[in-house]
């Protein structure tokens, strides 16, 4: 009993946004939905984020605003991403070559880009942009972990429990559906 009671409420828990500062979040498994609205002057747009790491870790991040065309036509960019505390460079560097694999042992190839954010503090970017996100977005939904190779080494393992609900959260909160990644 104690144990339903308990499930219970992590449920609710996790279907109950949570105000933060600058906006509304919720969390699923691995995974956390980050909503801010944002005045550019001249109007307000919401940008949804869907993201799985970080704490010094590196990241993977599906984003959206509800000012970008959507599915079908265009699909939001996954970006894995690494960070270094300031005058230390990051591991994977500009150029290398990289890929992701999946427990079903596909995978996408990318590159990295490597680069100086406005504060100092180095960066580096694996992309995945439409029409190559969708393929990964439903590699994403269909499989368990998300393994990031880089120059022949695994550099990163991503946890995707959560992420079909993150995703869906993060597109609703947009203005969109799952449309092209989850039917």
């Amino acid at each position: 009993m104690k144990f339903v009671l308990a499930a219970s409420v992590v449920l609710f828990s996790l279907a109950v946004p949570v105000k933060a500062s600058s906006g509304l979040f919720w969390e699923y498994g691995s995974w956390t939905v980050y909503v801010d609205d944002i005045d550019t002057g001249e109007d307000l747009r919401r940008t949804c984020v869907a993201i799985t790491g970080g704490d010094g870790m590196p990241t993977v991040k599906v984003e959206i605003s509800d000012g970008d065309a959507g599915p079908p036509h265009a699909y939001p960019s996954v970006v894995i991403n690494e960070s270094a505390i300031r005058g230390y460079g990051t591991v994977m560097q500009d150029g290398q070559d990289a890929y992701v694999r999946f427990d079903d042992e596909d995978s996408m190839d990318g590159t990295v880009a490597g680069y100086f954010d406005d504060e100092g503090f180095a960066q580096a970017d694996i992309a995945f942009h439409s029409p190559q996100s969708q393929w990964v977005l439903q590699a994403m939904r269909r499989n368990g972990q998300m393994d990031v190779v880089v120059a022949h080494q695994e550099f990163f393992t991503a946890f995707l429990d959560g992420f079909t609900a993150s995703y869906l959260k993060m597109m609703e909160q947009c203005g969109f559906d799952g449309t092209g990644v989850v039917e």
